[in-house]
This record gives structure tokens, C-alpha cells and sequence, in this order.
């Protein structure tokens, strides 16, 4: 049994992220959470405009500063959500889905835009999802009764995070809107 619920989120995660896809929802983020003690895993999937105001390949040197602010915001973990201490959580791996496709390993805003080949199809698309995983290991999972999520905070582009957890006690969804920070956990 302790090998099903990993295999079934390796294949939840993936799955979530295929059929959300299609669904693309400026205000609505959302959070899949997967409790198999002591491994806790938390994806958080949002349109890019949900979180910096914009959805193409950064372009100007603000929008470049706020897309690398973004992701190293996005590398700590407690400023999306903070975990009972009781529980005695750690961090194993974070891992961020890039919406765009790397083109080169330099610094993508350090020549003119007029020399630049706008012709990537990413580049101009219409809509831009982000997505990170934390993974967590916890010595005391019975204390994992309540996240708080200080998300929509951070962002004020999310007015709604739509939640889907799997814990021991079953499949469950919650809603939580702009304001609430508090995630009960079955």
C-alpha cells in the first residue's frame, strides 16, 4: 500500500496538469495535495498573470525582474505555505515548471529587443501556466491538521484556490477565496 499513493501521485500531478490545461482562469489558482505519511506533497498550478501581471516571455527589464523575483519567491516554500511545526516537516525538493522554453543559458534581456527573434511561438502565447511542487518528508504527520497559505497574500492576482487533497481519509475538495489563509486537512 505505502507504494500506491506515490505512484498515484507521480500520476495525479501530471494528470492534473494535462486537464487543467484546458482550463485556464485568470483569479484561480490551484493546490493538489497529497498526504501519505510521512511524505506530503503540494503542487500549485496558476496562471503566470495571477502572479506577475503578465502571460508571454518577459520582455522589458521590469517584467524580467519581476519573472526572476518570482521564481526565487517561488524556491521558498513558506511563502506559499507554512506548515504546523508539530509535524516537524522538511523540505526534500522543490521543483518549478517553467512556462516558457529555455533558448539559451544567458541571460535572455541583456541585448537589445530590437535584435531579438520574436518569431518563438512561446514567446507570444496567449496563455502561460506556472506550476511548483513541494515535496516534504514529516516526522509527526498526525499534526498536519490545518496549512496555512498565505498564497493570495503574496499574489492578489488569485481570488480563488480551488484545492484537491488526497490524505489518508480519502479524496477531498475545498475552496478557499481571497482573504482566507486557513486549509483544514481531513
Amino acid at each position: 500500500m505505502r507504494l500506491i499513493t506515490p505512484l498515484l501521485l507521480c500520476a495525479l500531478l501530471p494528470l492534473q496538469t494535462a486537464v487543467a490545461a484546458g482550463v485556464h482562469q485568470h483569479g484561480v489558482a490551484q493546490l493538489d495535495l497529497v498526504l501519505d505519511p510521512p511524505m506530503l506533497a503540494v503542487s500549485i498550478r496558476s496562471p503566470l498573470a495571477n502572479l506577475v501581471g503578465f502571460e508571454h516571455r518577459p520582455m522589458s527589464e521590469q517584467e524580467q525582474a519581476d519573472w526572476t523575483s518570482l521564481q526565487q519567491q517561488l524556491q521558498q516554500a513558506g511563502h506559499l505555505l507554512q506548515l504546523p511545526a508539530a509535524a516537524d516537516c522538511s523540505l526534500s525538493k522543490v521543483a518549478l515548471h517553467q512556462p516558457f522554453k529555455e533558448t539559451d543559458t544567458h541571460d535572455a534581456h541583456s541585448h537589445s529587443h530590437d535584435q531579438h527573434d520574436h518569431s518563438s511561438d512561446d514567446e507570444y502565447q496567449e496563455h502561460a501556466d506556472l506550476m511548483v511542487e513541494y515535496h516534504y518528508l514529516c516526522a509527526d504527520s498526525a499534526q498536519l491538521k490545518q496549512l496555512q497559505l498565505p498564497l493570495m497574500k503574496h499574489y492578489p492576482g488569485i481570488e480563488r484556490l480551488d484545492v484537491q487533497l488526497i490524505t489518508p481519509s480519502g479524496q477531498h475538495l475545498s475552496q478557499l477565496r481571497q482573504g482566507e489563509t486557513l486549509l483544514e486537512l481531513p
